[in-house]
């Protein structure tokens, strides 16, 4: 075999070895930062019924829609929501940050929900969270493809 066969077929299988690597690499930045969700890609978020007369104050976070529609937390002072195994709700969406959003107990019927920089946002009521937000019964708090309430 000439050197020139030999010198191409060595720069072949560099840069077959170079694509191989950028291909991983952009894998592990999608798991870990998520990926970009189109607001006409999400489903229309479903009206709060409200109770009258009852209290107000939340027993449980739950999922109401998304992959994990109907799982459901008791209320603690913080709850944690994203990717990693320590949050108090892990999600199942690929639209997910690994720390997302956290929520934290102001009174007993409201909560604060703050955005921990995730890569493609929170939303309450489908605006934008960009700092600390108070979050009560009635409102819908949408991560990804995920929608979450508290409830009574």
């Amino acid at each position: 075999m000439s050197d020139l066969i030999a010198a191409t077929l060595k720069i072949v299988f560099l840069a077959l070895l170079w694509l191989f690597i950028g291909i991983i690499a952009d894998v592990i930045r999608k798991d870990l930062f998520g990926r970009k969700v189109k607001a006409s890609d999400l489903p229309p978020a479903e009206p709060v019924p409200t109770r009258r007369g009852a209290s107000r104050a939340p027993t449980r976070f739950a999922i109401t829609q998304g992959a994990q529609q109907g799982l459901s937390v008791p209320i603690a002072p913080v709850i944690n929501l994203g990717r990693t195994a320590d949050s108090t709700i892990l999600l199942e969406d690929d639209y997910a940050s690994s720390r997302h959003a956290q929520l934290t107990q102001q009174n007993a019927e409201t909560w604060l929900v703050t955005d921990l920089q995730s890569t493609n946002g929170t939303y309450l009521n489908g605006k934008l969270v960009t700092e600390p937000t108070p979050m009560t019964v009635d409102d819908i708090l949408r991560i990804g493809r995920t929608m979450m309430r508290l409830e009574v």
